[in-house]
């Protein structure tokens, strides 16, 4: 394991900030019982009996069985690591350590976009506002699929500050569009590609900033220059509608 793994290995382990004990589960034999169970199945050598015991065990929510989840998001196989990020959405009452762990996990998982994916998705589901900052500052990942999670993310998180967030990278992009630049979007291999190519990749993130705007306001404009003109006089008065 990598010193960048050892460290998220340290934040997710509480890095001295105690799990508080907040636990759903108040039960200490199904506490232990569902622990003994995990065990059992995590010895398998098969990663996905290995990610089943993690799924299954984020069904117990209890200080312990979160300490046993949290490292795993850095240190196993990958279909390990996704059902750990995936399991950690269960666990919302710890959020200001579950957060921190998911945002920290994301630069020792860059290179697999399966485990990337889901911490953002977990990161939606959570809807802490903690990581705003992460994910808005992953608008503009090269590999245009990471922004695209992180666009999706702010999305779900719901959070009003992900409008001027959305609305400024739109601007950008639309200028790119009309200009033929490319921007800082990449593809999966890392190339620019051709003329075609950097316009469908930007039409496809504006797509996703539009369905970001759609799942924030419960509002259906489809345009750019609607959602331009809606933000605008609405902007001030905005509440997240329920």
């Amino acid at each position: 394991m990598g010193k960048a793994s050892l460290a998220v290995v340290a934040i997710v382990l509480g890095a001295g900030l105690p799990v508080t004990a907040m636990g759903q589960a108040d039960d200490k034999a199904a506490v232990e019982e569902a622990i003994k169970r995990f065990s059992m199945g995590f010895s398998n050598p098969s990663p996905g009996a290995r990610a089943t015991a993690v799924l299954e065990l984020s069904k117990t929510l209890h200080d312990k069985t979160l300490n046993r989840i949290l490292p795993l998001i850095v240190s196993d196989v990958s279909e390990v690591r996704v059902a750990a990020a995936k399991s950690l959405a269960e666990f919302a009452d710890w959020k200001k350590i579950v957060t921190p762990s998911l945002t920290g996990a994301l630069k020792p998982n860059e290179k697999d976009l399966k485990v990337v994916q889901e911490i953002y998705a977990t990161l939606g589901k959570l809807q802490d506002p903690v990581a705003i900052s992460t994910v808005h500052g992953n608008f503009r990942e090269p590999d245009v699929r990471v922004a695209k999670f992180a666009i999706g993310c702010a999305g779900a998180m719901r959070q009003k500050e992900s409008m001027d967030a959305l609305l400024e990278l739109q601007k950008d992009v639309q200028k790119w569009l009309k200009n033929k630049q490319a921007g800082p979007y990449r593809d999966e291999k890392g190339q620019q590609g051709d003329d075609n190519a950097i316009r469908t990749r930007m039409e496809d993130v504006q797509k996703t900033i539009i369905k970001a705007y759609q799942d924030i306001t419960k509002e259906k404009w489809a345009t750019a220059n609607e959602w331009e003109i809606w933000w605008g006089k609405k902007k001030a008065t905005f509440e997240i509608p329920k």
